[in-house]
């Protein structure tokens, strides 16, 4: 493809038919558009700058967007803290749920130590009171045994 710009051609924008034996196969070809457009230039020229004014003028504020910012920095902050705090409040729970399983494990095995004893002295007044009961039984036999054999 030739260059545009090249020493002793024609510049081949400016020819209708050079742009139709650039593209071929197309119905229209960029250049072709490009040449149509140029018609437009002169008015958009003028268009931007008041476009410009427009948008210098209407410039939006900032400070309200800025301001919404830091406070939801403030408020992220301060959730972080209170993240933290709630952090160390569970750990502290943890600790204190951990101090009552051992605490109440201790109690239950102390329960079970009360009740064996308390199973081993029933045996014992059982076999006391069983012991009292024959005595008793034993004394009054001798004592009837000796009212009617004197």
């Amino acid at each position: 493809m030739h260059s545009p710009d090249a020493p002793g051609e024609e510049n081949p924008a400016l020819s209708p038919t050079s742009l139709a034996k650039i593209e071929k196969g197309s119905n229209r070809s960029m250049w072709e558009l490009l040449l149509q457009m140029r018609v437009l230039l002169p008015y958009l020229a003028r268009l931007v700058p008041l476009l410009d004014r427009g948008l210098l003028k209407a410039a939006p504020d900032l400070t309200d967007l800025r301001a919404g910012i830091v406070e939801m920095q403030t408020g992220t902050r301060d959730l972080e803290v209170q993240a933290r705090n709630q952090a160390l409040q569970l750990e502290r729970i943890e600790q204190q749920m951990a101090r009552l399983r051992v605490v109440h494990e201790n109690s239950i095995e102390e329960t079970r130590s009360l009740a064996a004893g308390m199973k081993s002295l029933r045996r014992w007044m059982l076999t006391f009171a069983i012991a009292i009961v024959l005595l008793l039984l034993a004394s009054v036999g001798m004592a009837a045994f000796m009212v009617i054999h004197p």
